[in-house]
């Protein structure tokens, strides 16, 4: 129990603080490049996505990195108009700014790469102006020599770890933290993300089909566990680690269209991680169940799978969705849970629908449909939209979705893939969905 208060009291809202809502910042490069300019307009877009008023501190003028291919500067910009300092943006809806650079930039024609620092945005790429006459020593006219991070340094995008990681690394199943009750307090937590090691456009085909082939190879790892909250020394009941290597090829979507399909096929591992002891013993009813005739009294579990998985999705202008995902898994190296295909089947199917930045269902079907299998529904919501929140100091700044998780039916842990588990509900926060 006092686990559990911890968990509400202590790292929920830590976590919290870390997702607080803020207006989305784009900044776009010039519209027209082919047009000279030594001090070339940006547009700068301030989104507000949620139904509720937003607001962002903003300077007259705003310091930005830049880097061209002779290195990395510092450049001020000014803001057109000029703010007053708070700026608020109404909900669902957007403001545009203007931002120009406080000296002329000077370049030969090619490309170079900017983004504002303090508030943070998007690298942008655009084409700077041929230089004009200035005095020798200067990077940028009618000032001094830009402040240089460091010689031979470019690409914005790719002068950090994290933003060198970004451009390889996004989310893969949903990643929450829920609590329910079943006899006893419980909770179920995931973790997910994919890499793709290798990143080539869709253009390299023609050229360089090893390239492009290479290019929809991803790694993934989720991580699922059942967190005992109520019993001596709290233990993780069980956890499941699944390390996947797949290929993923998204197909060209028709102009116009509302359709788009995906193709993934690969091979996953997936293990508790336990090197076989005995298999827990329940101390009275609740989340550990006893064993069932036919499973081992070990405690290890492991499975390989090769799997294909199509998905289709229809998207409108307006933000509703539909999704559906079959995928299809072949057993092998199945030692230590011979019986798992009659539990699992060899299909699951995913249906997901909503709107894209407001309430979802997803529905997760597995099994055969001879009672054995499982049925999972995940409902979930921004949680800047429950107007309950406003007004209460931290609530208000809960980021993520607020979640409500409830399973029923055979293998909830790969340890109990035989046991069946009656009307878990779970309440959490779902921060990738």
């Amino acid at each position: 129990m006092r686990t559990f208060r911890f968990l509400a009291f202590g790292v929920l809202p830590a976590i919290a603080s870390l997702l607080h809502a803020r207006v989305d910042l784009l900044l776009v490069p010039p519209v027209d490049e082919s047009v000279p300019a030594a001090r070339p307009e940006f547009v700068l877009h301030l989104n507000n996505p949620t139904e509720f008023e937003a607001s962002i501190q903003l300077e007259r003028e705003l310091e930005a990195e830049y880097a061209d291919r002779t290195g990395h500067a510092l450049l001020r910009m000014e803001v057109l108009p000029p703010p007053t300092g708070l700026v608020t943006v109404p909900g669902m809806s957007r403001l545009t700014l203007r931002l120009r650079p406080v000296a002329d930039l000077t370049g030969t024609g090619e490309f170079a790469s900017l983004r504002l620092r303090s508030p943070a945005t998007n690298v942008i790429l655009f084409r700077v102006a041929p230089a004009r006459p200035s005095a020798a020593g200067t990077g940028v006219a009618g000032s001094p020599s830009p402040t240089t991070a460091g010689p031979g340094r470019r690409h914005l995008d790719l002068t950090t770890d994290i933003e060198n990681m970004r451009r390889h690394i996004s989310g893969y199943d949903p990643i929450y933290f829920a609590v329910g009750w079943r006899e006893r307090f419980n909770a179920r937590f995931q973790f997910s993300f994919k890499y793709r090691p290798l990143d080539h456009g869709p253009d390299a085909w023609t050229e360089h089909p090893w390239r492009t082939l290479a290019g929809k190879v991803h790694f993934a790892y989720t991580q699922t566990s059942i967190w005992d909250l109520e019993s001596f020394s709290k233990p993780f009941y069980d956890s499941s680690y699944k390390p996947t290597i797949f290929l993923l090829h998204p197909f060209s979507r028709s102009p116009g269209s509302p359709w788009s399909w995906s193709l993934q096929a690969g091979a996953q591992h997936e293990s508790n991680g336990k090197g076989g002891g005995s298999a827990p013993v329940p101390s009275r009813p609740g989340l550990i169940a006893s064993a069932a005739s036919g499973r081992p009294a070990l405690d290890t579990r492991s499975l390989n799978t090769l799997y294909a998985l199509p998905r289709l999705r229809w998207e409108v202008a307006d933000g509703r969705f539909f999704e559906a995902a079959l995928r299809a898994s072949a057993y092998f190296q199945e030692d230590e849970n011979p019986d798992i295909a009659r539990y699992r089947g060899y299909a699951e199917l995913t249906l997901r629908g909503g709107y894209v930045r407001g309430l979802q269902l997803s529905t997760h079907l597995r099994g055969k449909i001879d009672g054995h299998g499982s049925i999972e529904f995940n409902l979930t919501w921004p949680t800047s939209e429950i107007p309950l929140l406003r007004g209460f100091p931290l609530l208000d700044a809960l980021g993520g979705y607020t979640q409500i998780q409830y399973f029923n039916g055979y293998g909830e842990s790969l340890l109990d893939y035989d046991v069946r588990r009656r009307d878990q509900l779970r309440f959490g926060l779902m921060i990738v969905r």
